[in-house]
């Protein structure tokens, strides 16, 4: 279990240095373009662990070409009334170039939680 918190620590420490690092540019509309299919975020990993293979997009913007990091944490919880919660969280990082909604060329840093 140490294991599993010691890479929740990373995770969120890496997260934490470049989402703060990075700036989009100062133009309202260079926001990045979500991937076509609205809402859907695909979940790229082994099918043996049921998720949708090794060859799925794992960026959620459109038009992007940089690096994605990803991780898939699962564990429970337990509240104060000892009430067990189970989770499992998607994290994702990307930051690269991308297309943004006015048309113009960007560089930016994205979290996915």
């Amino acid at each position: 279990m140490k294991g599993r918190h010691l890479l929740a620590v990373v995770c969120v420490s890496l997260l934490a240095s470049m989402v703060t690092s990075s700036s989009v540019g100062g133009a309202a509309n260079a926001e990045p373009v979500p991937i076509p299919g609205g809402a859907h975020i695909f979940a790229p990993g082994p099918r043996s662990l049921g998720l949708m293979g090794l060859h799925v997009e794992p960026s959620s913007i459109s038009d992007f070409q940089g690096v994605v990091a990803l991780a898939y944490l699962s564990g429970s919880a337990t509240d104060g009334d000892s009430h067990r919660y189970d989770l499992a969280v998607d994290l994702r990082i990307m930051s690269g170039d991308y297309l943004a909604a006015d048309g113009s060329a960007q560089t930016g840093t994205f979290a996915f939680i």
